[in-house]
């Protein structure tokens, strides 16, 4: 009875330990109108989310990167503004230092625009060439075994939200495409952490954001964030999925 007890007690322990370390630390910079649905998409998901107000106006201390393994950058609803400089190169040392940064559209289109900072424009895993645009597509999954498809179909309609036609970038992954194989979720590693490009516009055009869309984001804070993983359980941004924890040792 003492060992089943013993047993009983350690499982519990174990899976409060999973659950805080698949909890990412998400600083979310907000576009004027698609923070709401993305923080409560990541809080269900069981991540702890700070909001950072409008990406605009953050000058990239307070709230303070340090304290999170990964930012996501809305930058759908109100585009046309450019991060600070200040913010700009706090962002720069977070990715630097291996943690993660997502991105949305219309950041490529604002790239082109000379609306963005030239550090987000070598940041991001893919660039326009001709600052084309259009709305609605079929998403179609290329990997469905990677960690930033899951839970979402193999393809799907979104026949509403705004994408930019993008060209990925030498070391990027794509991962779901559309038209012509234009690429709607791409990730690259070469600058350190993981900067994942989703290619929506969010709440721009939408309202409800398609619930896929915003599975990628909660798929996005799983994989990408540094907080959620340690030295040895990152592998070039990717969690291992060795947990490390010997159930013998706490028996």
């Amino acid at each position: 009875m003492k060992g089943f007890l013993r047993f009983f007690a350690v499982m519990i322990l174990v899976l409060g330990f999973l659950s805080e370390a698949h909890a990412a630390r998400v600083l979310l910079m907000g576009d004027g109108g698609s923070e709401t649905e993305v923080q409560q998409a990541l809080v269900n998901a069981g991540h702890d989310v700070t909001y950072g107000g409008l990406y605009w106006e953050w000058a990239g201390s307070n709230p303070n990167p340090d304290n999170f393994g990964l930012i996501i950058y809305l930058d759908g609803v109100e585009y046309g503004n450019t991060l600070q400089e200040s913010a700009a190169m706090a962002v720069n040392q977070f990715v630097a230092r291996g943690c993660g940064l997502v991105l949305t559209e219309w950041t490529t289109y604002e790239v082109y625009d000379g609306d963005e900072h030239p550090i987000i424009e070598n940041l991001m895993p893919v660039y326009t060439p001709d600052q084309a645009y259009a709305y609605g597509d079929t998403w179609t999954v290329q990997d469905t075994g990677h960690p930033l498809t899951q839970g979402v179909p193999s393809t799907w309609e979104d026949t509403v939200a705004g994408w930019s036609w993008v060209t990925a970038k030498i070391g990027t992954v794509v991962l779901i495409t559309g038209t012509d194989g234009n690429p709607l979720i791409s990730y690259s590693n070469v600058n350190g952490g993981t900067v994942v490009h989703i290619n929506h516009d969010m709440a721009y055009t939408e309202n409800p954001i398609n619930a896929n869309a915003l599975q990628l984001i909660v798929n996005a804070a799983d994989y990408a964030s540094c907080s959620v993983h340690s030295d040895d359980e990152r592998m070039g941004g990717h969690y291992s999925g060795d947990a490390h924890i010997h159930l013998s040792s706490l028996l």
